[in-house]
């Protein structure tokens, strides 16, 4: 359905159980995953304001707030709105509502840079006429200076890990920072975090291929909060960085 007035688009969802983990809840991933199979589905609508005024696009950087958890069966409304219209990106605005109590499970801000046959291309002008202010999570600036109580792992990128671009599926760097944390927290490091968070961020940087081996580092940065860098191994380009904040408990 979409509102042709506000430009806000909603679909209903329903939660199955391959999305929830170890806790029995939707995991940061899966989030992740829900809001780019929503920007799929959206676009697939005839009516949908943006159809035919992109010919692609690649996620740049994803920031996400979480609200209530969720679990299996509950049913959703998603909303989806353009939250931002930059030179040759946007950003996308999605909120996930319980339909049962209208509670808020996440909300996230997904920029996407345009493609044309050459790159990166202008936005069409008349998508800044569609930009609604609707409530979505501000971009978390990247934290400087030192990096206190750094912790690393390695590995290889699987085949599995690509999506049909075949590179890194953009999920899937929600789950090494996911992952990561767990980790660090096994061995005791200061840098770990386990439990339910508050926000996470993400910026895309380079693509990311099978049977790369790469290195993720976290630190802390606040008493609630770590930072991620994903780095390519030998030379080091990075390839992606992040940023977590846990839940009050």
């Amino acid at each position: 359905m979409i509102d042709t007035l506000h430009k806000l688009t909603t679909i209903h969802y329903t939660i199955r159980g391959i999305e929830l983990d170890a806790t029995g809840s939707v995991s940061p991933g899966w989030f992740s995953r829900i809001f780019e199979h929503t920007r799929w589905q959206v676009f697939a609508m005839d009516d949908f304001a943006l159809r035919n005024r992109m010919e692609g696009g690649v996620a740049r950087a994803g920031t996400f707030e979480y609200g209530v958890p969720l679990t299996y069966q509950d049913d959703l409304e998603i909303a989806t709105w353009v939250a931002r219209v930059g030179r040759t990106s946007l950003d996308f605005g999605h909120r996930i509502t319980r339909i049962r109590d209208g509670a808020i499970a996440a909300r996230a801000r997904m920029t996407v840079v345009n493609l044309g046959p050459e790159g990166p291309a202008p936005v069409d002008p008349v998508v800044a006429t569609f930009v609604l202010d609707e409530p979505a999570p501000r971009v978390r600036p990247w934290p400087e200076g030192d990096r206190l109580h750094s912790w690393k792992r390695q590995w290889v990128v699987r085949p599995s890990d690509q999506d049909s671009f075949r590179h890194v599926t953009q999920a899937r760097y929600v789950d090494y920072i996911d992952d990561t944390r767990w980790f660090a927290a096994q061995t005791g490091e200061p840098a770990g975090a386990e439990g339910p968070l508050a926000a996470l961020s993400v910026e895309y940087r380079r693509e990311t291929h099978a049977g790369q081996q790469i290195q993720m580092e976290t630190w802390v940065t606040g008493d609630r909060s770590r930072a991620y860098e994903l780095t390519r191994r030998p030379d080091g380009e990075v390839l992606a960085r992040g940023q977590v904040v846990e839940a009050d408990r």
